[in-house]
């Protein structure tokens, strides 16, 4: 697989894969505030889609913490680059760009094994 497919396939997080999975704006006021919950649906090294509670707007600067079972948290950077409002739930639904982590971050290290946690969205 080429890096660009590799970039853009996307994988599916089941319900309970994840500890715990936070958000927050970067604002100065909102870091003062603290973590949001949310719900991660899908992931990829390109993104995240993310269904939350709290409303986001396009162009926010945001951070997203994942608890991961076996390894130490996870803080990915990215932007709000779509948001939406979920149906089902009435949640707001956001598409994040995520910034790329550093090398040999714990984060890069997590995005390399997405293939083997886990599975791939039709």
């Amino acid at each position: 697989m080429n890096a660009s497919n590799r970039r853009h396939t996307r994988y599916s997080v089941p319900e309970g894969a994840l500890v715990s999975q936070k958000i927050r704006s970067n604002s100065v006021l909102a870091r003062m505030l603290g973590w949001a919950d949310c719900r991660l649906r899908d992931i990829s090294i390109a993104g995240a889609l993310i269904l939350t509670e709290k409303k986001f707007g396009i162009g926010d600067k945001i951070s997203i913490k994942l608890s991961p079972r076996t390894d130490a948290d996870l803080v990915f950077e990215g932007e709000v680059v779509n948001c939406t409002k979920d149906p089902r739930s009435g949640h707001f639904q956001l598409g994040i760009a995520i910034r790329t982590p550093t090398a040999r971050s714990p984060e890069e290290s997590f995005f390399n094994k997405l293939e083997s946690i886990f599975h791939q969205v039709a």
